[in-house]
């Protein structure tokens, strides 16, 4: 397995290529969710 360290740069660079396509507040809620999960 390949772990990827994903910086909040590489996140906006990644999430500006979207050019719209993504809902980012809905993106980062998700993220969110899933980290606050991981720490239960």
């Amino acid at each position: 397995m390949v772990t990827l360290t994903m910086t909040p740069t590489k996140f906006q660079e990644r999430l500006a290529e979207t050019e719209g396509r993504v809902d980012t507040e809905q993106f980062l809620q998700a993220l969110q969710y899933v980290r606050d999960d991981g720490h239960r």
